[in-house]
């Protein structure tokens, strides 16, 4: 026997086998790509179908990493001098309640004087955003903002203001986040309209609804220690119903799941 020409043939038929083999996975890889990408468009023509509309959706959206904070221990000292009867609970809620009502510059209600009033009165006020005003309790919720990024409901980081018929502020709580910092490195982030994609195939959207906003904060992920808790990334999207009310959704952007957001009481679930 010719051990050489043996070797030669056996060569060859093994080169010709991974040839083949790897023809094989090429092709099953590029099918499993075409029915993600078939999967995706079938989902905005199911949106289309059922009249779920957005537009203007965050592109190039860059990386955003973990992130944690430490709970601020409030004193008298961050609260205004005058006119005011002041709380400490827990160590970290502030609640502030004024003697006489402070009439704010414009109706408390509006936007412009709360934001004023948070501005001028609020400690470290300019590091929370907006979220809600709420007409029927007379009340406004703010949360506390990292890097421009909002920290959606923690407990931990939001001020809440009060105030009377007349439109005059009575009183506000605020709780804050200290040394925030960078947890990792940056984290690729679902697209929004994958987020809206999750959100759609989880059936929480309904029908004849418009997304108004979509946009990247924070929620907390785990509570690391009794006064520390770690947040991640997550995208907030805010659609009006066919009845003109507002709905508001969060979906995890490093690991695409929905996450439920307890108004009343600090929670995620992911």
């Amino acid at each position: 026997m010719d051990w050489n020409k043996t070797k030669t043939i056996f060569i060859i038929v093994f080169s010709i086998l991974n040839v083949f083999l790897y023809s094989l996975y090429l092709d099953r890889y590029t099918e499993a790509e075409n029915l993600e990408e078939l999967s995706e468009s079938s989902v905005d023509e199911k949106l289309e179908a059922d009249s779920i509309t957005y537009s203007d959706l965050p592109e190039d959206v860059e990386g955003l990493p973990y992130i944690r904070g430490e709970t601020k221990i409030l004193t008298v000292k961050d609260a205004p001098k005058e006119n005011v009867k002041v709380n400490i609970q827990d160590g970290k809620r502030l609640q502030v309640a004024y003697e006489d009502a402070v009439a704010p510059i414009g109706k408390a209600e509006s936007a412009e004087a709360l934001n004023t009033f948070m501005e001028e009165v609020v400690h470290e006020g300019t590091s929370y955003e907006l979220w809600e005003i709420d007409e029927e309790q007379n009340k406004a919720v703010f949360f506390q903002t990292f890097d421009g990024e909002t920290l959606y409901f923690s407990e931990n980081g939001k001020v809440t203001v009060y105030w009377n018929n007349d439109g005059d502020i009575v009183r506000y709580e605020q709780t804050m986040f200290t040394d925030v910092i960078e947890n990792q490195e940056p984290k690729e982030l679902v697209t929004a309209i994958r987020a809206i994609h999750t959100l759609y195939q989880k059936n929480l959207l309904e029908r004849d609804l418009t997304i108004k906003k979509t946009e990247l904060g924070y929620s907390v992920l785990v509570q690391v220690s009794e006064n520390r808790q770690m947040f991640v990334p997550t995208w907030h999207i805010q659609v009006e119903l066919s009845d003109g009310s507002r709905q508001d959704y969060f979906v995890n952007a490093v690991k695409d799941g929905v996450i439920e957001l307890n108004k009343e009481e600090e929670e995620a679930v992911e």
